[in-house]
């Protein structure tokens, strides 16, 4: 099988080109050659195409492919030309879309059914759900469209997960937003998603199918406790924090604090998918604990540059003492 990858090094796409790679598929790698541009280099069975298609160099793509898989595809003009340039050169069209094409996520769980965003209105969710339609106007009945919603684990350049097993296992006093048991979190491991695409690219799976984990309904503070027993030092103090207090010191929902999004912006605390039907099409998800362990590991061990999740220590340490005092 000839698998075309749009993008293909960075996070997901890696983890999708060593899948195909591993089921003996050849792959081509078309990108700008900007990130990670030495991945798979000399590899055989791996075609390097050097192009940046908003600027119409998706017309170096002339071969025929069993199959592309868009990971990269946010700007619906983009992927417009890619379709055209496509149509007639792959059998089928894979699409990375999201969860955020949902008009109503927070009115959650949302189904494949559930209506989506307004289109061309230039902000992400909207843009995943343009690209959708433009790529079943043409792909109608060989597309496969995928809507994760939080993907994570070793390679994850976001940090949204890796900041919670990360601060765990650094100990000390750690700040925790003090939010409600109905408050529930989703994510996927890179891995398992990249295995599932592969599968049911060779199955020749069709159709929209949401992909979030985990199978169980898993809270917030499940969460952050499971973390804390598996990472954390001994005499590690979680430190639950009001809302009110963190919203009263400026702390940014969701990218200081991943996972975590106040009442005020998430009445219900649902803004989560059901994957039902993915799961019945093999889609399955390893234990969390292996996916906070290897992320971890990743983290203390090959992770680079600066963090672009997470709430910085000075931060965390006076919201902490500002807490401590107004207790006194």
């Amino acid at each position: 099988m000839k698998v075309l990858l749009l993008g293909g090094t960075l996070f997901l796409g890696k983890h999708i080109a060593k899948q195909a790679l591993n089921k003996g598929m050849d792959i081509t790698l078309f990108n700008r050659g900007k990130t990670n541009p030495e991945f798979l280099k000399g590899v055989k069975g791996v075609t390097h195409i050097v192009g940046d298609r908003s600027i119409n160099d998706i017309e170096k793509l002339t071969d025929n492919w069993d199959v592309v898989i868009d990971v990269s595809g946010r700007n619906p003009d983009d992927v417009e030309r890619s379709v055209q340039q496509l149509i007639d050169r792959c059998n089928s069209y894979v699409f990375i879309s999201s969860i955020s094409a949902y008009k109503n996520l927070d009115k959650g769980p949302v189904f494949e059914s559930n209506v989506l965003h307004e289109l061309y209105q230039g902000d992400y969710g909207s843009n995943k759900a343009t690209c959708e339609v433009i790529i079943n106007k043409d792909f109608y009945d060989k597309s496969l469209i995928i809507r994760p919603g939080l993907i994570v684990g070793p390679d994850d350049s976001t940090d949204r997960f890796t900041y919670w097993p990360w601060r765990m296992n650094q100990g000390g006093r750690i700040l925790v937003p003090n939010v409600s048991d109905r408050k529930r979190v989703q994510f996927i491991d890179v891995r398992d998603l990249a295995s599932w695409i592969i599968e049911a690219i060779q199955q020749g799976v069709k159709g929209t199918f949401n992909t979030v984990g985990p199978k169980e309904t898993l809270g917030f503070r499940d969460f952050i406790l499971t973390c804390k027993k598996l990472v954390s030092p001994e005499k590690t103090e979680l430190c639950w924090v009001e809302e009110s207090v963190l919203e009263e010191n400026q702390i940014e929902p969701w990218i200081e604090l991943p996972f975590w999004l106040p009442d005020s912006l998430n009445m219900n605390g649902m803004m989560c998918a059901n994957s039902d039907k993915a799961i019945e099409a093999g889609l399955s998800f390893r234990p969390m604990k292996e996916t906070i362990m290897d992320t971890l590991e990743w983290s203390l061990h090959e992770r680079h540059g600066e963090w672009q999740a997470g709430l910085e220590k000075e931060k965390e340490v006076r919201v902490l003492e500002i807490v401590r005092n107004s207790t006194v």
